[in-house]
């Protein structure tokens, strides 16, 4: 994707959390999006990492990351969304890979998340940039709530 960047935030701009609290709202709906009370944690002591495109003043993507405190040569992914009215045309792949080239220059060693085995856009992009599903945790954030937990060796 030519015009794209990876911005990594270490504090959120009022826009900013607005338009992701937003985009969280979006993508996860009620039960799973995230607040400025978990925002900006992650941007000042994990990481927040946004894709830009060329002239445009919101996010494409987002992903949140944090380091495993047991591994730290392992890192978890928060959050990943692609925009609406962004989905399907590559976006979320050219993302991922180049968070991932960014994650193994840093250091890290391996990548893990978790996501719905009924996401099957998302398990479909994690798989096809190399995670494999691990195992999968029923209930994993409650009732009715399985989780696929995908891990990737970078």
């Amino acid at each position: 994707m030519q015009n794209t960047r990876v911005e990594i935030v270490e504090a959120l701009t009022e826009d900013q959390l607005q338009m992701i609290k937003a985009m969280e709202q979006e993508a996860f709906g009620i039960q799973g999006a995230i607040d400025e009370w978990v925002l900006v944690p992650l941007a000042r002591h994990g990481c927040v990492a946004l894709f830009m495109e060329a002239e445009e003043a919101r996010p494409v993507g987002v992903c949140q990351l944090l380091r495993d405190f047991r591994q730290p040569d392992k890192c978890y992914m928060y959050g990943y969304y692609i925009r609406a009215d962004r989905k399907g045309m590559g976006y979320g792949f050219s993302f991922l890979n180049r968070l991932l080239e960014q994650l193994r220059e840093d250091g890290f060693r391996q990548i893990c998340l978790t996501v719905s085995p009924d996401n099957t856009g998302a398990v479909g992009l994690y798989q096809k940039a190399g995670f494999a599903v691990i195992e999968t945790r029923i209930a994993e954030y409650g009732s009715g709530n399985d989780r696929y937990y995908m891990v990737k060796t970078l």
